[in-house]
């Protein structure tokens, strides 16, 4: 090979690397912003870098070695969706976001739960990790799901899940929002029956399947009872209105809802009407949930005792 030629060589071969480095510098930016400033090997090999290449951005301070074969970029900031990331890349590939976790990740929380729940399948052992729960669980093909380049459980199980350890309100919400249906819920529900928080989470979809309404004004009226309030009777009139709970001398009404997924357009505005015209009337009205009765109880016998030693 001429000089003239190793020198036309040597300039193909520059210019190949410039391209190549450009190239790969988009796809590192493309990946990165698509995980929140997170990546691991495997993503990095995909478009070229090898660990040398990964060891020299970490020695530069480029990245933060985070976790088993996980980086992160440190110019970004830690979210907590960058948080729920590595977390999952750190228990490894088959490693499935679930519980509360996937919950939130679906939206259904404002706030990102502590630890991050993560499943994965039976036998699968390994060292504990700080800030990870780890359940053992093999799911159903049905019950994998990537959402934002996250693998997590589906939403009907995620919204189970939740509901057991956050409270029935969140499959309400979920319900109300159309997330979910209650058919998709029953039936993710029954792919794991001996799981644990099974009969919890049996007794919220039996409550929620009937609207809980006639359910919850019974435990209310065992709440009152328990509590030593007395005065009140239950469907009583006021004002040409009929009313759950009626303490005619405090004139307070407690209204008890069931969930609030089965009220209808037009019963909302009925109800609103209602409450309207008995608070022009002269009368407190307060509204409690089957939530409210079942996981704040203490909460709203709390609001009801203040309301009557207000109106004494």
């Amino acid at each position: 090979m001429s000089p003239g030629d190793t020198q036309c060589y040597r300039s193909r071969l520059r210019n190949r690397i410039a391209d190549l480095r450009v190239q790969w510098g988009v796809d590192l930016r493309t990946i990165l912003s698509a995980n929140d400033g997170v990546i691991t090997l495997a993503q990095a090999a995909s478009v070229g870098l090898d660990r040398s290449a990964v060891r020299r951005r970490v020695s530069s301070g480029e990245w933060r070695h985070v976790g088993r074969g996980v980086y992160f970029a440190a110019d970004r900031r830690l979210t907590d969706r960058a948080r729920t990331r590595i977390k999952r890349a750190d228990i490894g590939d088959r490693a499935v976001v679930s519980g509360a976790s996937a919950a939130w990740w679906f939206r259904m929380l404002d706030r990102a739960p502590k630890p991050v729940t993560v499943c994965v399948p039976r036998g699968r052992h390994g060292a504990a990790r700080e800030g990870v729960l780890v359940i053992h669980r093999d799911l159903d093909p049905v019950d994998v799901v990537s959402v934002d380049g996250l693998v997590v459980v589906s939403r009907p199980l995620a919204a189970i899940e939740a509901a057991v350890t956050h409270g029935a309100g969140v499959l309400d919400n979920a319900l109300l929002r159309h997330l979910v249906t209650l058919d998709d819920v029953a039936a993710a529900h029954d792919r794991y029956p001996s799981r644990r928080g099974s009969p919890r989470a049996a007794a919220i979809i039996e409550a929620c399947a009937g609207g809980a309404r006639s359910h919850a004004e019974r435990i209310a009226h065992r709440l009152l009872d328990g509590a030593s309030i007395t005065g009140w009777t239950a469907n009583d009139e006021a004002s040409g209105y009929a009313g759950d709970l009626l303490f005619a001398d405090a004139r307070l009404i407690v209204e008890i809802d069931g969930f609030a997924f089965h009220s209808a357009a037009d019963d909302f505005q009925r109800d609103r009407t209602r409450q309207n015209a008995l608070v022009a009337a002269g009368w407190t009205v307060l509204r409690f949930t089957w939530a409210d009765l079942t996981e704040r109880p203490d909460h709203v016998l709390a609001v009801i005792r203040h309301a009557l030693r207000r109106a004494a």
